[in-house]
């Protein structure tokens, strides 16, 4: 585990247990798609999200940022695919260099 501004924030491998991806497919879902920001989740591309991320376990990278007790975080890299997303309240404090390692 990598802690960097005085324990402020801590990034991680993830551990690829189903509640953390659920959350992580969700931050994913609506921040970084082009449908995102409509404020309707297509639950068929959540799940198929969901299903991406784990299978990025042993066969890509996928990190977490927390701050506190939550994820502020993530950079996924998968079948050439990079997407990185910070809260924007976070950004600007090295969460991204942090996550991309």
């Amino acid at each position: 585990m990598t802690s960097f501004h005085s324990d402020k924030y801590f990034i991680r491998e993830s551990v690829y247990n189903l509640v953390e991806l659920s959350l992580l497919a969700r931050m994913y879902e609506e921040n970084c798609l082009p449908t995102s920001g409509n404020g309707v989740l297509n639950k068929t591309s959540l799940s198929q999200t969901l299903l991406k991320m784990k299978a990025t376990e042993g066969k890509g990278q996928l990190r977490v940022a927390i701050h506190d007790t939550d994820p502020v975080g993530f950079y996924w890299n998968y079948d050439g695919n990079e997407t990185l997303w910070v809260h924007p309240t976070h950004r600007a404090e090295g969460v991204e260099q942090g996550l991309r390692g």
